[in-house]
């Protein structure tokens, strides 16, 4: 896991409260990092230092362990504006 420069594990509370959604970093190989958003904890799995698409963790923040998991299993899909619905 890779830490914002300056940061240190002991000073980091136990809550992420976003996490990068892009689609990018979701399908990369795990390189977990940590860094600051909003003055808050941001984990992105891919460790990318290029834009992020930060979005709020559910319940108020997670735990680092838990927010490893919920982007696990996220599965955020874009939707494709040029197509037309037919309903």
């Amino acid at each position: 896991m890779h830490l914002v420069a300056g940061a240190s594990i002991s000073v980091m509370n136990d809550r992420i409260d976003f996490f990068c959604a892009r689609e990018e970093h979701l399908a990369s190989e795990p390189n977990d990092a940590v860094t600051m958003h909003e003055d808050s904890w941001a984990y992105c799995a891919a460790g990318a230092r290029e834009p992020h698409e930060w979005h709020p963790t559910p319940s108020g923040g997670l735990s680092l362990d838990d927010a490893k998991q919920y982007v696990r299993r996220c599965s955020i899909k874009r939707v494709d504006k040029t197509t037309q619905r037919s309903d």
